[in-house]
């Protein structure tokens, strides 16, 4: 379909930011779409009611969206990217309205967006790609959240919510097989333990995904590009005391890989001074080929093939007491993440570099929630605190025939703490029936200390010993302001809310954490990112609860934008965070759901009218020297003038039960995809589909695809020092048995 006309009709169908994926219930009576609770402002809230852009998505619509895990995520929230990591698929590299975080294998990385699992944020980013286990609803935030959320809620936050257990219980189990040696156990069970309050949940969950890559090199000559995981969650929940409630929680998740699988290729019509299209890439050995030996590494941890595995524990305790008109809260975090790999950066053996971090987060936070005045204000307020610590050892070797002749380059061991405090608070008021104001503040104070010893193994190319020593503190005040109006219900409306905010954002300031021919680029700290972001939206349902747009447009003005570079010094490659300058960055979010007929639903998210620029550059960053590298006028990474995801489900009775099918289409227009400006990813689309039949009260059956359209378009990477490409994944399908007992 032509662009410009897809273009047309996403911005026709969402000229009016954020509507949730929800559909009616496939038993309904009537065709309308269900009401959608969210706490994305900390307290239960319908979603129609929240002032801010939220993609909400519910259990059932992940099943059918075939959202199993959180790189899925990408294709249906507006704005946001989440691309595999070049060293493991365990590790994403997150994106969210051209604020980025690429080195996310590193224990220094911020991302520009809050992670939360049941309200406990993840600030490691190794281990993010969240296999979704028992999960009863996601939400997306879209811009700043300082004045609720805990830490580098720049541009959003992902609250990744799990069933807590009550009165009512639950069992649920599945089983699935499919290609590439794809297996898939879960159960999930709860309910309530006693007669005085107690009750407690146990979810489990394996994955096994095998031979989507080959790797020909003689000496291996076998199937890769294994991902085998499992993951266990429990939880208890009191409530057997008036106005206590309780929930402890704990998870583990254990994933083992063969790291990540880059694919060797080049771009033998465009020179390496211009810039490249993924069009103009030609694989070496093929799309899913890797050419990588099997070899005696000589850096730290190096595999002989590549190889990777991450552990992970997180353990909550909530704790609320109502008291009056107002809810106490304290909400404990621990977070241990280990995480190992092994990674053959080209795809043909020529370098490979290695990591073991370790690291310990705690969290602390303390709130006060509730309404005064006669229920016209609703107010939050609290402190946060935070400590992480963690280290990090790496390995770099380089085999190219005749240069590096199977030499060891060097390695690195790094120390990293960091301490944050903030006080934060918010009040919404009620000026009218219809008219409501809002402002809160928040103050964030991090102290940050890191360490790094660098040991070269390449005499006269490297220096034999080095180290950096660092310590910085950073403050700032993120104020938010905002006004919503609910408008009367009449003819075909039945219910809307206009609102505009203006709000601050800020990422914490850090440090350049990979060294591998020396350490010139990490002897200096980059400094706080910090945006100023206005946007208008409405949120509205029409038609007899049968259509429901949402949207906004934001403006955004980013200072010190912190972004990943590779950059060649005296001929060796460096791979530096550097505050590239000021940006202006704005554009259209949509979401839009309709229920046309009972059993049908149709779904279309997206963004559209996207405008980013540099209004000013460091004149040594990489996009700044962009037009004098590769020949183009630099602009932010990773946001494509449109995307959109359109979509169906239809279900209906037969006389064996009920058959469902469904599919989903994703289209991203092109977009440059780092700093220096040198690639840019063409337009591509992503297809999935699904089949079910439910074929009695409490078993049913379903056959999913995805990428039914087999696209093999290379998404991510680097033709220079590193020179592997990551590409889409080939076309999957799984049958999935399930059996539920509600």
């Amino acid at each position: 379909m032509n662009r410009k006309l897809l273009l047309s009709l996403a911005i026709g169908l969402s000229a009016l930011p954020t509507a949730s994926l929800a559909q009616s219930s496939p038993q309904s009576d009537s065709a309308v779409l269900e009401e959608i609770v969210v706490t994305a402002e900390r307290r239960e809230a319908s979603l129609q009611t929240v002032p801010v852009p939220v993609t909400a998505i519910t259990a059932e619509t992940l099943e059918k969206r075939q959202i199993t895990e959180a790189k899925d995520l990408a294709r249906y929230a507006p704005s946001l990217k989440m691309l595999n990591n070049i060293t493991s698929p365990t590790n994403l590299s997150p994106s969210l309205r051209g604020s980025l975080q690429q080195d996310a294998s590193q224990i220094v990385a911020e991302s520009p967006f809050g992670i939360y699992v049941d309200d406990v944020y993840i600030a490691r980013l190794n281990g993010n790609n969240v296999t979704l286990a028992d999960i009863e609803r996601v939400e997306v935030l879209r811009g700043p959240q300082g004045t609720l959320y805990g830490r580098n809620t720049l541009t959003g936050a992902i609250k990744f919510i799990s069933r807590t257990p009550g009165q009512d219980s639950w069992m649920n189990a599945s089983v699935s097989a499919g290609n590439f040696e794809q297996q898939r156990v879960s159960v999930s069970t709860g309910g309530p333990l006693s007669e005085n309050g107690w009750a407690g949940s146990f979810s489990a969950q394996y994955n096994n995904l095998d031979g989507q890559f080959f790797n020909k090199h003689p000496t291996v000559a076998a199937k890769t590009g294994l991902e085998r995981n499992w993951a266990a969650r429990g939880k208890l929940h009191y409530d057997g005391i008036e106005n206590l409630d309780i929930v402890a929680s704990v998870s583990f998740s254990d994933a083992k890989n063969d790291s990540g699988q880059l694919i060797a290729a080049t771009t033998p019509k465009v020179a390496s001074n211009k810039q490249f299209t993924s069009n103009d890439l030609v694989p070496t050995y093929g799309t899913y080929i890797v050419n990588t030996p099997n070899k005696v590494h000589g850096g730290q941890y190096i595999t002989n093939v590549p190889s990777g595995a991450t552990q992970q524990t997180i353990a909550s305790l909530n704790i609320g007491y109502k008291l009056g008109g107002a809810t106490l809260r304290s909400i404990t975090g621990y977070v241990k993440t280990k995480d190992a790999f092994s990674t053959d950066f080209s795809g043909a053996g020529n370098i490979s570099g290695s990591s073991r971090p370790d690291v310990d987060q705690y969290s602390e936070e303390l709130q006060i929630v509730g309404k005064a005045l006669d229920d016209k204000l609703d107010y939050l307020a609290g402190l946060y605190f935070f400590n992480e610590e963690g280290t990090q050892p790496s390995g770099w070797d380089s085999y190219y025939p005749g240069f590096f002749p199977e030499t060891p380059i060097s390695n690195t061991f790094v120390t990293a703490e960091t301490d944050s405090f903030s006080v934060f608070a918010q009040g919404g008021y009620q000026l009218s029936d219809a008219l409501k104001a809002t402002a809160g503040v928040r103050y964030t104070k991090d102290k940050k200390k890191f360490d790094l010893l660098y040991k070269g193994l390449f005499p006269g190319l490297t220096p034999a010993l080095a180290t950096v020593k660092l310590a910085n503190d950073y403050t700032q005040t993120t104020p938010r302001f905002g006004i919503d109006y609910t408008l009367p219900t009449s003819g075909s409306i039945d219910s809307m809310m206009i609102y505009a905010s203006t709000a601050k954002g800020f990422k914490s300031g850090g440090y350049s954490a990979i060294a591998i021919f020396g350490i010139a680029d990490n002897r200096a700290p980059y400094k706080p990112e910090t945006n100023w972001t206005t946007e208008v939206g409405v949120k509205t349902d029409m038609l007899g609860n049968r259509l429901r747009i949402n949207a906004n447009y934001y403006y955004e003005k980013a200072d010190e934008l912190a972004l990943n570079a590779q950059v060649i010094t005296n001929g060796l490659a460096g791979f530096p965070v550097e505050n590239a300058g000021k940006a202006t960055i704005q554009g259209l979010e949509f979401e839009i759901t309709a229920v046309p007929a009972d059993g049908l639903t149709l779904t279309l998210s997206g963004t559209a009218l996207t405008d980013a620029k540099f209004t000013e550059l460091n004149p040594t960053s990489a996009p700044a020297n962009a037009l004098k590298n590769y020949g183009v006028n630099a602009v932010p990474p990773q946001l494509p003038d449109f995307s959109y995801n359109a979509g169906f489900d239809y279900g209906y009775d037969v006389s064996i039960g009920r058959i469902s099918f469904g599919a989903d289409w994703f289209y991203t227009d092109d977009y440059i995809t780092s700093a220096t400006n040198e690639f840019k990813v063409s337009g591509y689309g992503q297809g999935n589909a699904f089949v079910g039949l439910s074929f009695s009260k409490n078993w049913s059956a379903r056959f999913a695809v995805k990428n039914f359209t087999d696209e093999n378009d290379l998404v991510t990477g680097s033709r220079g020092f590193l020179g592997g490409f990551i590409p889409l994944r080939p076309r999957s399908y799984l049958l999935t048995v399930d059996y539920k007992l509600d």
